[in-house]
């Protein structure tokens, strides 16, 4: 008898040299074991064995299919998760920024020069209107405004809901309060002079009116003062105002509000953190809390941020650029700011300067490329009038004073002032009382702040003057004294100095004749009855094309009498951590600005379906 299995596999194969033929009892028997299987494919328990019954190769060609599989199901879902899966800002992070200085005020109506306290200004306060990230005047607190024909009358719709950080409802009778403030003498406040002509009265919760003595082109822009709360600072006496306590533990109606801050030894503060207002009448902040750690110079502040103690930092001057650069952690930021520096002339200190020949030579003698080639790093772009491009009144053809020494040197000598051979120096003959031949030379001194960059720029000209028999002698001072010191007294030959000229073009602060004194800006102590007269009228025009007209006639007088040589206007770059996203400034008109937009700025993400 043959053996059992070969007789099961006679029932399931054909017979050897059967070939081609069909196997009946086969067939019959495997559709018969179908049917009663009752499912026809092999369930994951069979599955299992199946290497069993595979060779080597075929194990390893199914091993590679299912690696390839995989990585196809996993492609397909990464494309899909991208196309459909986004990371938007989210709720949270802090941020801390290293800062020169140390608060003082935070204050609106008494904070105006001291970065520090602005810098907390522009996050604890709103006011009437505020400036856009990209330099735009829009409304803020106000939720509509409009003008009367005479351009006397300004009144003022306010929002609804908003309310002070310790809860109180923010009400017209505020910013009537604020304003009074800063008319107050006792208060002292730097800003009391804009609204000096100006009257404030509130009809109702909702409404504020503001008249003008005269039409003032430029009032908007004033209205970007923080706003008081009239409920706190009236139990403060106004001669005590400037010692009381808000004025470091502020209420404001701000995106963020104070929470802490911490002192030394002495009493000064070393940082100062404020926290989101979660109750923002605007769009809430995504940013927890921001942190503004003190110290005394940018050696320090620099040192702070290469060790990682803070995530940014407010300023960043030029001689720290490749330091910064040299960390990966940071990103730059460099903004347009409405500021020029240029080279002030005191014609009543040094009379060689009362030569309008002599004022325009030295204009043809500086080689301002160069100045901001290698003394800014071109840092800046070069600019010829204080209306600055973008602005009303731009003037784009005024008259430009090109580096041309041999212009300069002709200028010179038709004005008497010949280059003596023996030691290079110009001078000019005149005779004493005793009819002895009198030579006095040209000598001019030059003073600027004690910075890296205002020296290198003062060490440029002084080549560049010295260059064409000038005679010139540097005179540094340090930041600190160069208010009291030199620009009150108008104590300088030549000032090498900015002026930050803020969101309206207004000239007026700094070239008109009723500011050549102490307290005014007009550095070159310029005079002159005409350019008062369009400074004046553009102040009231109603009409932009108007103003425009007075502003272009009077740089066309600028640039004839050359009472000073402007050079250019300088960029503003400052440093943040590359986890904080969100930031798009573009334009500032104080440092202060960067922070225009700070309600998009964020760390913290979150994945959200498309």
């Amino acid at each position: 008898m043959s053996k059992l299995s070969d007789r099961i596999a006679s029932l399931f194969v054909r017979k050897p040299g059967a070939a081609g033929a069909a196997d009946p009892h086969g067939s019959f028997d495997k559709r018969l074991v179908l049917h009663l299987a009752g499912k026809k494919t092999p369930t994951l328990k069979q599955l299992k064995h199946l290497p069993r019954y595979l060779s080597s190769k075929e194990r390893t060609f199914i091993r590679a299919m299912a690696a390839i599989a995989a990585i196809a199901v996993l492609a397909i879902g990464g494309k899909f998760a991208t196309e459909h899966v986004a990371a938007v800002a989210a709720p949270g992070g802090d941020y801390v920024e290293a800062s020169v200085g140390a608060p003082h005020y935070v204050n609106p109506v008494l904070a105006s020069t001291n970065d520090a306290d602005l810098d907390l200004v522009k996050l604890v306060f709103t006011g009437l209107m505020k400036t856009s990230s990209q330099g735009e005047l829009v409304p803020d607190l106000a939720a509509s405004y409009a003008m009367s024909e005479d351009g006397k009358t300004y009144t003022f719709v306010l929002k609804d809901g908003v309310r002070w950080h310790d809860g109180t409802a923010f009400t017209a009778r505020d910013v009537v309060a604020t304003v009074e403030a800063i008319k107050n003498p006792s208060w002292k406040s730097p800003l009391a002079t804009q609204f000096k002509n100006v009257t404030v009265a509130a009809p109702d919760d909702k409404t504020v009116v503001f008249t003008l003595a005269e039409p003032f082109a430029p009032f908007l822009s004033m209205l970007t003062v923080g706003i008081l709360p009239e409920h706190l600072w009236s139990e403060v006496l106004p001669e005590n105002a400037g010692r009381a306590e808000l004025n470091i533990k502020p209420i404001g109606t701000g995106p963020f509000k104070f929470k802490n801050f911490a002192k030394d030894k002495k009493g000064a503060i070393l940082s100062y953190t404020l926290a989101r207002n979660d109750d923002f009448y605007g769009q809430h902040p995504y940013l927890s809390s921001i942190t503004f750690k003190y110290y005394q110079d940018f050696t320090e502040a620099m040192d702070a941020l290469t060790s990682r103690r803070v995530d940014g930092m407010s300023f960043l001057p030029l001689e720290f650029r490749d330091a910064a650069e040299k960390q990966r952690n940071v990103r730059f930021y460099t903004l347009r700011l409405p500021q020029y520096t240029g080279v002030f002339f005191n014609q009543k200190k040094n009379p060689a300067l009362q030569s309008k020949a002599v004022r325009q030579a030295l204009a043809y003698g500086i080689d301002r490329e160069t100045v901001l080639r290698e003394a800014l790093g071109d840092n800046g772009v070069l600019v010829y009038s204080p209306i600055l491009a973008g602005f009303v009144g731009f003037h784009p053809e005024v008259k430009k004073y090109g580096f041309d020494p041999a212009a300069a040197a002709d200028l010179l000598e038709k004005d008497g002032w010949k280059l003596d051979a023996a030691d290079g120096i110009r001078k000019k003959e005149s005779k004493d009382d005793k009819k002895n031949v009198v030579k006095t030379p040209l000598d001019i001194t030059l003073t600027t702040v004690d910075a890296k960059e205002n020296i290198a720029v003062a060490q440029t000209i002084k080549k560049d003057w010295e260059g064409l028999g000038v005679q010139t002698e540097l005179e540094i001072i340090p930041a600190s004294k160069v208010q009291k010191d030199k620009i009150r007294p108008r104590d300088y030959d030549a000032l090498l100095y900015g002026e930050i000229i803020g969101p309206d073009p207004d000239p007026f602060p700094f070239w008109h004749s009723s500011q050549n004194d102490a307290s005014g800006l007009n550095l070159a102590v310029f005079s002159n009855r005409r350019a008062d007269e369009l400074l004046e009228k553009a102040r009231v025009a109603t009409k932009s094309e108007d103003r425009e007209a007075d502003y272009k006639e009077f740089q066309d007088i600028l640039a004839e009498e050359v009472p000073a040589i402007l050079l250019y206007s300088p960029t503003y770059t400052y440093v943040v951590g590359r986890k904080v996203k969100g930031i798009d400034t573009a334009t500032i008109f104080t440092p202060a600005d960067r922070f225009d937009d700070v309600s998009n700025w964020y760390i913290e993400t979150k994945k959200v379906w498309k």
